[in-house]
């Protein structure tokens, strides 16, 4: 195939993916979509999203593209390098046992490049099925023995079975055992440094890599945080966003945005995207990335399960474990006006004729669950649960929706003292 071809051919798998990327989720989630054409399609554009969910990256790209505005440009995505990895796809825990085997030999690489899709590592998430290829790619196939610290080799070793290679180690029968976290210390200490020279030389041609996309004028999709927020909160933002910024050959222009998801409801999950104003990135990486955090939590939008969950959480922390479910509307209710009057953004359900309505869904999810049990016409709280299990979504979504208040809060307020000690 021609280099012409080729080009066209991942230009039609590219807009034909975005295409349905866009179509689909209208049709399954509840979707409100604020300020999107606020996004311009400027020369050298790094959006960058908050990361909620692996659906962000569905819901968000396609919203920005297709918004109404001429010319476009093409965007990459700055995307988790073990996407690349033949195998990826089984490392998904909810694929069955007999999927995983057939998936472990599918390489993705073709896939994701038609998508403009660019790996960046992630040292802390990052496993020994990577960390052994890397091996294999830099010292060549050695014996484990030769590579490996004695207690790692000892680790992998079979039972009367000949010597093993570090290749040998990348065949499904090793599966599980390369599910675990990476540490350098596992391979003998003549070949840790320039393990880790491969490392740091990977991770400066990835950043290139990204800075160039916005040094050609093109517009790169990021997530700062990196992963995906584990227990609602606005995580830390990761070095990539500094690191572009401060090797970008251009004027950068920053077009924040923001995604959230009512979940503590029947039928259809709500969505949230709010989509903020342009601006420039400024001189210093540093103030560029305290824009952008500042900048996405305002656009965060409080939600029916955040605030209903926020109003239950501050009954329990004054030592209450019940309420009147009028009283219940009647307080989130308040809390939402009093949200909206100190500037944030507020879904416009919970203050509308449908705000008692909608507050009576969450009721009825918290009671599925049995985070509440109507009785004696008052809700009745199992706040030793809430303050006992993990802040997921789905193991604790009452904390894990308190943390996403928070956190937001937090954000703002922290930008509101930094900016009046700057002054």
């Amino acid at each position: 195939m021609s280099t012409r071809a080729a080009r066209a051919l991942q230009e039609a798998i590219y807009h034909s993916v975005v295409g349905l990327f866009y179509v689909a989720p209208r049709l399954l989630y509840a979707l409100a979509v604020d300020g999107a054409s606020r996004f311009r399609h400027h020369p050298s554009t790094l959006v960058v999203v908050n990361h909620k969910r692996d659906l962000d990256s569905v819901l968000v790209p396609p919203t920005l593209l297709y918004n109404g505005v001429r010319p476009k440009r093409p965007m990459w995505f700055a995307g988790r390098e073990d996407m690349f990895l033949r195998g990826f796809l089984a490392t998904y825990d909810v694929v069955p046992a007999w999927l995983r085997r057939l998936l472990h030999e599918m390489d993705l690489t073709s896939v994701l490049a038609a998508l403009r899709i660019l790996p960046v590592r992630r040292f802390r998430e990052r496993t020994m099925d990577e960390a052994l290829r890397e091996a294999v790619a830099t010292l060549g196939d050695l014996t484990i023995d030769d590579t490996l610290s004695p207690a790692e080799a000892a680790f992998w070793h079979l039972p009367d079975a000949p010597p093993l290679r570090l290749a040998d180690l990348l065949g499904w029968r090793f599966y599980e055992r390369r599910r675990r976290s990476a540490t350098m210390r596992a391979f003998a200490p003549p070949w840790r440094d320039r393990l880790r020279r491969r490392q740091d030389d990977v991770v400066a041609r990835q950043m290139q890599a990204l800075a160039g996309v916005l040094n050609r004028g093109d517009v790169l999709y990021l997530a700062p945080e990196g992963v995906i927020s584990p227990d609602g909160r606005l995580q830390a933002f990761r070095s990539g966003l500094r690191q572009i910024l401060s090797i970008a050959e251009v004027q950068v222009r920053l077009q924040p945005a923001c995604i959230v998801y009512d979940f503590m409801r029947p039928g259809r999950l709500g969505v949230h995207l709010a989509v903020g104003n342009e601006m420039k990135a400024p001189a210093s990486p540093a103030a560029g990335e305290a824009n952008v955090r500042r900048a996405i939590a305002a656009l965060h939008t409080m939600t029916v399960s955040q605030v209903a969950s926020q109003v239950v959480w501050d009954l329990i922390t004054a030592g209450r474990e019940a309420i009147d479910p009028e009283r219940l509307i009647t307080d989130t209710q308040a809390l939402a006006a009093g949200l909206r009057g100190a500037g944030l953004r507020t879904d416009g359900a919970l203050l509308g004729m449908d705000g008692a309505e909608r507050i009576e869904d969450w009721v009825r999810f918290v009671e599925r669950g049995g985070w509440v049990i109507r009785r004696g016409g008052e809700l009745r709280i199992d706040a030793a649960r809430l303050r006992r299990a993990p802040a997921t979504y789905w193991q604790n979504p009452v904390r894990y929706c308190v943390n996403e208040v928070q956190s937001v809060r937090a954000a703002l307020d922290g930008a509101a003292d930094r900016a009046a000690a700057s002054s």
